[in-house]
C-alpha cells in the first residue's frame, strides 16, 4: 500500500492474501466446470477421477511426470493443456505447506498418455516458461538397514517372501564410500 494525495491508500500491487484467494476461486471454478473431485492432503492435491468413472485406475503407463510448472500455476492453468491431449484421469500437483506449488505434479490420463507427451513435453504455459512432461516411474522403495554383514541376499529375500507371497524383487547394492568389504 502506498499513502495518496487524499489522504487515502493506493495497492501498487495486489497482496498475496487476494492473489491466493482468486486462485483458489479459480481451481474451484474449474472443479465446478467438470464435476471432477478434489482433495488436498500431504503436501498434494488431487483432482480426479473423472465423474461417473467405472472401473479400475489406468494402469502405471499412463501417468506422467510435470515438471517446471511456474510456482504460481495452479489445476485451473494446467488441466486445460492437458485436457487437449485426452481425458485426464487424475492430476496431482505437489505442494509446499503454505500452499504454494512445488514446481511439480503427475497427470494421470485414461490412455491417451503418449499423445500428451507428444503435444506437452517443452510446451510453453508461459512466457519464456516450458515445462517438462515425461513417463512417471514408480519410485516406492523400501531400504533395510543396518544388515549384519554375514546375512545372504538369498536369505533376505527368503524371509520377505514369508511376509508377502506376491512381492517382486529388486535389489541394489548400496555400499558407502568408506566402507571396506
Amino acid at each position: 500500500l502506498i499513502p495518496s494525495d487524499n489522504g487515502g491508500w493506493l495497492v501498487d500491487e495486489t497482496p498475496p492474501f487476494l492473489e491466493s484467494a482468486a486462485k483458489l476461486l479459480a481451481v474451484l471454478a474449474l472443479k465446478e466446470r467438470t464435476g471432477y473431485k478434489m482433495l488436498q492432503d500431504n503436501r498434494q492435491r488431487t483432482y480426479g477421477p473423472p465423474p461417473g468413472w467405472d472401473g479400475p485406475p489406468p494402469p502405471h503407463g499412463c501417468e506422467l511426470y510435470v515438471g517446471n510448472i511456474p510456482r504460481d500455476m495452479y489445476e485451473d492453468e494446467l488441466v486445460p493443456q492437458f485436457e487437449r491431449a485426452g481425458q485426464i484421469y487424475e492430476f496431482r500437483l505437489m505442494l509446499e505447506s503454505s500452499g504454494k506449488n512445488r514446481g511439480y505434479g503427475f497427470v494421470k490420463f485414461s490412455n491417451e498418455a503418449y499423445r500428451a507427451i507428444q503435444q506437452l513435453n517443452h510446451s510453453e504455459v508461459r512466457p519464456g516458461r516450458f515445462i517438462i512432461v515425461c513417463p512417471s516411474f514408480n519410485n516406492c522403495r523400501l531400504f533395510i538397514k543396518p544388515i549384519p554383514r554375514h546375512v545372504t541376499k538369498d536369505h533376505i529375500l527368503e524371509e520377505m517372501k514369508t511376509v508377502n507371497t506376491c512381492m517382486q524383487t529388486h535389489t541394489h547394492t548400496h555400499t558407502h564410500p568408506h566402507t571396506e568389504l
